[in-house]
């Protein structure tokens, strides 16, 4: 199975890094990721998260992995530990700075080919006239076993998402992490 990776923003809180911020430091910085490499450029900056109305006392329970801006993955020290070795092969890990603890975004650089899609049920995703790519697609799961890809984008959606695969949400519940949807595609 693979699963499209979304924030969960009704069970925890969301992670905000300022643009500004970004900016300042990186001059070169722009906020869409687009499966680009960072690291050579990256400048650790600050992050906090959101805490929505109501949502006060997660203050002490923050998500162990959650996505920020375009299908980037952030992992506190815990699941960075688990899940970096298995992850290097598919993008890089950016370290930033939470409330003074080291997290790491994770920018996914493997992009699917887009011949190991099999569109031939796809559906496009159109909101507010705005084309958000497609869904009903299926993965070569074949081939992320033989290339040893546990997470991986694909051009069906604009690069806006990041999907996993069985492997990878079967390590994330074992270790009874919280932070994150997987949707079936």
């Amino acid at each position: 199975m693979i699963y499209r990776l979304t924030d969960d923003y009704i069970n925890t809180c969301s992670l905000l890094i300022d643009n500004v911020e970004l900016g300042t430091k990186m001059p070169t910085y722009r906020p869409k990721f687009f499966a680009q490499p960072r690291a050579q450029e990256w400048v650790m900056p600050k992050a906090s998260f959101f805490f929505g109305d109501g949502k006060e006392e997660m203050k002490e329970d923050l998500p162990d992995v959650t996505t920020w801006s375009t299908g980037v993955l952030a992992f506190n020290p815990k699941a960075y530990d688990v899940f970096h070795e298995s992850l290097a092969k598919a993008g890089e890990f950016l370290p930033i700075s939470v409330y003074g603890e080291t997290y790491y975004l994770f920018n996914t650089l493997y992009i699917i080919p887009d011949t190991a899609v099999d569109k031939s049920k796809a559906v496009d995703v159109i909101d507010t006239g705005v084309h958000f790519g497609q869904t009903n697609v299926a993965f070569d799961k074949k081939l992320l076993a033989a290339e040893n890809i546990l997470v991986f984008k694909s051009n069906i959606n604009k690069l806006l998402y990041s999907f996993c695969t069985e492997e990878f949400k079967n390590v994330y519940e074992l270790n009874n992490f919280k932070g994150i949807n997987f949707e079936s595609t």
